[in-house]
């Protein structure tokens, strides 16, 4: 009898367990997705991909706003510093201009800002309360964070005897905003490389030369940190790829106005001059490099198949750029690159004749720059 009752337990807990794993099963089959596993895998890792873009634009969006507070927070403490040195007390200021009454305060100096009227006729009004009216329409959201940008680095450059100390104690809020800045403006650029049309030209090369404009006081060149000018450079890459690689039916225009504004960032600031016509060489070489490679090919089927004439076609604009910024006599070029591209010209003489006349062109203008 002791054994027999023992044994009961024992039974009814193999019962459960094995009830619980039929149970599992069926909840697996039952969940199972119609299209299999492999599907199922996709639509996991699209499901996944659209989390992680959405955490990103969120952390995008708090950064933007994070930014904005401390945009604030540096235009109050410049506009107080700029009075108090004007011999008003700074603590009266302190009671005085706050909230909107600062924001005020600071729309005055526009009048005595670069190109204020320029700009303030061509950017997007912004409607009151904004932030708390979370924005859904995309372009709508672009172009405010392009227009918030633009004005803080106006009125921190109206506010001309601060300007300098703000560069050397709050460097990081100007240079981010900088950097966000030129995104707002390429940003506008990746969606017209996709064949949307581009909205306000005149709003994006205003923008540009109030970046070239910030980075151009004395001593600025010292002061940008290290991870702002490399994604400086980045953005460069991408503006520079934009211009190569459009195909599109709007593709004049866009170029135009994508020239333009490569041409106000290298021939307005000293900051970002010389990495660009650098880079411009280096992808001029490159292309030449494949040129070449097409003309050791011995049939005309391999030459087509090896050039890239979308590539070749709007070369011509980086040869426009170049020639332009080679008039500034305070080029500091790499030698190397002026070498190469004098080299590599020669045996492109025969095939693309005219490509390799602006290359030998190009190196001379920046060899006699040099010397």
């Amino acid at each position: 009898m002791e054994g027999k009752s023992a044994s009961c337990p024992e039974g009814v807990v193999s019962w459960y367990i094995r009830t619980s794993r039929l149970a599992v099963a069926l909840a697996i089959i039952k969940l199972r997705p119609p299209g299999g596993a492999r599907q199922f895998t996709e639509s996991l890792a699209e499901r996944l991909k659209r989390q992680d873009e959405s955490w990103k634009s969120k952390a995008e969006s708090l950064h933007e706003d994070l930014l904005h507070l401390r945009q604030e927070l540096l235009l109050t403490r410049t506009l107080l510093n700029t009075r108090s040195c004007a011999g008003q007390a700074p603590d009266i200021l302190c009671l005085a201009f706050t909230g909107q009454e600062i924001a005020k305060v600071l729309s005055q100096d526009d009048t005595r800002e670069v190109n204020s009227g320029t700009l303030q006729t061509c950017l997007p009004p912004t409607p009151p309360n904004s932030q708390k009216v979370p924005p859904k329409d995309r372009q709508w959201r672009q172009d405010h964070r392009l227009t918030k940008h633009v004005q803080f680095l106006q009125r921190l450059s109206g506010l001309r005897s601060g300007f300098e100390e703000s560069l050397c104690q709050d460097g990081d809020v100007v240079w981010d905003s900088v950097v966000q800045l030129l995104d707002c403006v390429v940003e506008d650029f990746r969606q017209a490389h996709t064949g949307q049309p581009l909205r306000h030209p005149e709003q994006l090369h205003n923008a540009i030369q109030v970046v070239a404009q910030t980075l151009s006081p004395g001593g600025a060149r010292q002061g940008f940190p290290v991870q702002h000018f490399s994604r400086v450079e980045d953005l460069l890459k991408e503006m520079v790829k934009l211009l190569l690689t459009n195909q599109q039916l709007n593709a004049f225009s866009v170029q135009d106005s994508l020239s333009d504004c490569l041409l106000a960032l290298g021939g307005n600031c000293c900051i970002t001059r010389t990495p660009l016509i650098q880079l411009l060489m280096s992808q001029i070489i490159q292309l030449a490099q494949q040129l070449g490679d097409a003309c050791e090919k011995s049939g005309e089927e391999h030459e087509h198949h090896q050039v890239d004439w979308v590539c070749y076609q709007n070369s011509f604009y980086l040869f426009w750029l170049l020639e332009r910024l080679a008039q500034d006599t305070d080029n500091r070029v790499n030698q190397e690159l002026v070498v190469q591209l004098e080299t590599k010209a020669f045996p492109l003489a025969d095939e693309f004749s005219l490509f390799s006349l602006y290359m030998w062109r190009i190196g001379g203008l920046f060899r006699a720059g040099d010397s």
